[in-house]
């Protein structure tokens, strides 16, 4: 009985560091690299798999779910395709999103899936890594939210963001540390139709996208872009909270670090089963 626990928990162990493996790539800008990550942000099309076709078509990101975040991955610099296809289709199916651009060595990007299902789009960003001033840290949005019009983004003793429309993103703005209120308005319009927060800590840059549609709540989901100074935030595919998600302030934990969490909290149970009376004796 004990030799079988040990086998489970044994077999456990090694499934979570399978599955912390691939996510734990940390990416490394050197000579000839850029960063680039993957995001979600179509409520309506259940998960997908990506396809790096620069990476020789390679699966990185299988099964990525609305409102996930991927950490960053060192790719070769220069041309630069990125496929999304339904989960399970075959690699050589047509992509349901072809996205093609030059990636610059030394720069970051964030690829990303918005729009409903049947309108899915892809886009390629620019991700800010450039240290701010002291004291200050950057902010930018991006409406995803594909079933309203043009909106207004008003941010609490900082700038209204004006005639912002699907699917397009803000500029990098610079903000004084602290807690900001939301406002995403109809253009031109006085209630807001979606409200939230975002914290702004000094070096860190954020960006935060309106969500929802397709019988998906209308949110903010802010997610970290850098924790300070052109540091890229490590990790695996992650979810959001949405609203006030904490990606504003630290990264969460990598995933093999929560894999170890896991590991350590199974080899406890299965300790104290060991040691339960009356347990694991012939």
């Amino acid at each position: 009985m004990r030799g079988s626990r040990i086998a489970v928990l044994a077999a456990a162990v090694m499934t979570a560091c399978v599955l912390a493996g691939p996510a734990a790539a940390r990416a490394e800008a050197g000579a000839g690299k850029a960063m680039v990550r993957v995001a979600h942000f179509s409520p309506d099309a259940s998960y997908v798999d990506v396809y790096m076709v620069s990476l020789n078509r390679k699966q990185l990101f299988p099964n990525v779910f609305y409102k996930s975040v991927s950490a960053y991955w060192a790719v070769a610099a220069g041309p630069f395709t990125y496929e999304v296809r339904a989960a399970g289709a075959s690699p050589e199916s047509e992509p349901v999103i072809q996205v093609k651009g030059t990636l610059d060595a030394g720069k970051a990007y964030t690829v990303a899936a918005v729009g409903r299902r049947d309108r899915l789009q892809g886009l390629l960003l620019r991700d800010d890594m450039a240290p701010s001033a002291p004291g200050r840290g950057k902010v930018r949005f991006l409406d995803a939210a594909f079933d309203l019009p043009s909106v207004d983004i008003a941010v609490s003793g900082g700038p209204v963001l004006r005639s912002l429309a699907f699917p397009e993103p803000t500029g990098y703005r610079q903000l004084d540390s602290g807690r900001y209120r939301v406002e995403v308005r109809r253009s031109g319009a006085g209630a807001a139709v979606v409200k939230g927060s975002v914290a702004v800590r000094p070096g860190t840059v954020t960006s935060v996208v309106l969500v929802g549609g397709a019988g998906a709540p209308r949110e903010l989901y802010a997610f970290s872009d850098a924790a300070g100074s052109r540091a890229a935030p490590a990790g695996g595919i992650r979810t959001g909270a949405g609203g006030t998600a904490p990606s504003s302030r630290a990264p969460t934990a990598p995933v093999p670090l929560v894999a170890a969490a896991v590991v350590a909290a199974l080899l406890a149970v299965g300790v104290a089963a060991a040691r339960r009376p009356g347990r694991g004796r012939a």
